[in-house]
This record gives C-alpha cells, sequence and structure tokens, in this order.
C-alpha cells in the first residue's frame, strides 16, 4: 500500500493495463466460444445434408405416389419421342428377290453416272457393298426388304459424298444384315477382306448396321461431310459417324525435282529487267501497272486427305413406341 501511495501515477498505468488484459481475454475467449459453435453447427449441417442425399426413400403412401408420377410422365415422353423416330424414318417397303437386284443394279449405274458428272471417283468393282447380290438373289423376300432400305441408306450416303465434294471413294463396305447368314468374304483391289460386322445393341429399341468407307478430299469438303453427318435433317436415315481418322495423303515432302516453275517465274528468273520493260507505257498516257508476275511457287499444303469413317446406320424399331 505504501508503494502505491508513493508511486500513484505508476500505479494506475498498471491498474489500467490489468484492467485492459482481462477485458481483451474475456473477448478472446468469447469469440473462440462463438467460433467453435459456428463450426461445430456448420460440421452438423453438412453431416446432416449429406445423411438426407443418401438416405433411402421413406415408403409413405405420398412419396409413393409422388415417384409413380415422375416416372409416368418421363415414360410418357420417352414413348413419344420413340413414337416420333419411327414416324420419321423411312419405312421397309416389300420387294421381291428378283426386283431388289434390277433396283441395285439401276443405283449402281446411277452413281457411276452421277459420280462421273461430279468428277467423283469410285472403285472399279463398286456395288454399294452388295457385290453378292449383283449375281444372286437374296435367300428370302424379308431379306430382299431389308436389303433394299440398306441399299436405299447407302445410297443416300453415296450421293451426300457427292454433294459435299469428296473427291474419290477409295473403299465402301457394309456390315452383314442377320437376315443374310453368315457373313462372306468380299475383294477389295488384290485383298481379300471380311465384312464389318453388325454392332449389338439393346434388343427391342433399336439395331445399328455398320458403313465404313475410305475417302479421298480436301478439308473444306471433309468438315462440310461432318457437318452434314452431324444434322439429322440433312438425311433421311438417322447415321452417327462412330470412327473417324484423317491422315496426310502424302506422308513425306514433295522432291525438288517434282516442283513445277511456272513460265512467268522461270522468265522472270531468267531476265529481270523485261518485265520492266514491258511495263513501260508507248506514250504519255497513265495506264496502271501489269500485275507483277508468279515469283514463288508452293511447295506443301496442297495434299489431300485419306479419311477412313465407320458410319452407324441406325434403325429404330415397334419396341421404340413404349407401352
Amino acid at each position: 500500500m505504501d508503494w502505491i501511495r508513493e508511486n500513484k501515477s505508476l500505479a494506475a498505468i498498471l491498474g489500467v493495463i490489468i484492467a485492459g488484459s482481462l477485458a481483451l481475454g474475456y473477448l478472446l475467449f468469447d469469440a473462440w466460444s462463438t467460433y467453435s459453435e459456428a463450426k461445430d453447427s456448420y460440421l452438423a449441417m453438412g453431416t446432416q445434408v449429406a445423411g438426407l442425399k443418401g438416405a433411402r426413400l421413406a415408403p409413405t403412401e405420398a412419396n409413393v405416389k409422388a415417384k409413380q408420377a415422375v416416372v409416368e410422365e418421363y415414360a410418357g415422353v420417352v414413348n413419344r419421342l420413340g413414337t416420333a423416330l419411327l414416324i420419321l424414318q423411312p419405312p421397309v417397303q416389300p420387294i421381291k428377290d428378283i426386283e431388289f437386284q434390277a433396283k441395285l443394279k439401276n443405283k449402281i449405274a446411277d452413281a457411276r453416272k452421277a459420280a462421273g458428272l461430279v468428277k467423283m471417283a469410285l472403285p472399279a468393282e463398286f456395288a454399294f457393298g452388295f457385290d453378292e447380290y449383283t449375281a444372286g438373289l437374296p435367300k428370302s423376300a424379308e431379306a430382299a426388304a431389308e436389303l433394299s432400305s440398306f441399299l436405299d441408306a447407302t445410297d443416300e450416303l453415296v450421293k451426300l459424298f457427292m454433294q459435299c465434294g469428296v473427291q474419290s471413294v477409295d473403299l465402301f463396305e457394309r456390315s452383314t444384315l442377320p437376315v443374310e447368314g453368315l457373313p462372306t468374304p468380299t475383294k477389295q483391289g488384290n485383298q481379300s477382306v471380311r465384312q464389318p460386322q453388325q454392332q449389338p445393341v439393346a434388343p427391342g429399341i433399336l439395331e445399328k448396321k455398320q458403313i465404313s468407307v475410305i475417302l479421298t478430299l480436301d478439308q473444306g469438303p471433309l468438315q462440310l461431310l461432318v457437318s452434314r453427318l452431324a444434322n439429322p435433317s440433312e438425311m433421311p436415315f438417322f447415321m452417327s459417324l462412330r470412327l473417324l481418322r484423317i491422315e496426310n495423303e502424302r506422308q513425306e515432302g514433295p522432291l525438288r525435282s517434282e516442283v513445277q516453275v511456272p513460265a512467268d517465274a522461270a522468265a522472270l528468273t531468267a531476265d529481270p529487267g523485261a518485265a520492266q520493260a514491258d511495263a513501260k507505257p508507248a506514250g504519255d498516257e497513265i495506264k496502271p501497272p501489269p500485275p507483277a508476275p508468279v515469283d514463288s511457287v508452293p511447295v506443301i499444303g496442297k495434299e489431300r486427305l485419306k479419311v477412313r469413317m465407320e458410319i452407324d446406320l441406325v434403325k429404330f424399331l415397334e419396341g421404340a413406341r413404349g407401352r
């Protein structure tokens, strides 16, 4: 007590410091308590939300009716979509075996004539992949009808190649239909190639038929072709591009001897002053200068592309209608 009386100023300062420290300690403790409560509440809420997300639907009558209503609405939308797809795709028309063979030969002749007009090359023995039916008949009327529909789809695909500016169809294969029986080897050039197999799909809803082609074309026609295949409104049949492989027609650059210099560039190189002398006007009339002769030759960038495509022809069955 004597020391406090003798040092009142210092004692007051120490008192203020002690009181401030106690107040700050209380505020810190209160803030920490509030933070701990908020953290625990947040963790508990997260655990509750995760539990609700993973919990099974309570088997109450209200929940059962709500779920049935949602399922019925979804099934109705799917059935309407399946019915619309069946209406949009061309139907399979009955046809006799001899009529199918005549139809195939006519389409081959029409395709060759149309390809000649647009300067698109076709294989020497091009038959839309139906080579065996140029000399033989389908096994049954059902097979003839399915093959006729498949032929119409391949014909539309070849017409699309012509419209997009394909320069050459180097290979054209198709999958074998179940109504045809076992696949038979077909000749492509000097090699024997087995036809691609039909892709397995879910029974009763749709089936897929595969078309495999190798094309020679430029970059612009390739972009147009891929865009047209991706747009269902461009084709009467539903087609899906399943595989696309692109490579340059030439893997190595051209030799120096293959580069052809234009005559104007050769003359300019031989006598640079000749072009300037020819450019001078005969009189005082002012004339625009003639265009400059070609002084460069592109060496790369003109090569074409070799493209392999595997296209799925999708056919929706009656099972797509649903109930």
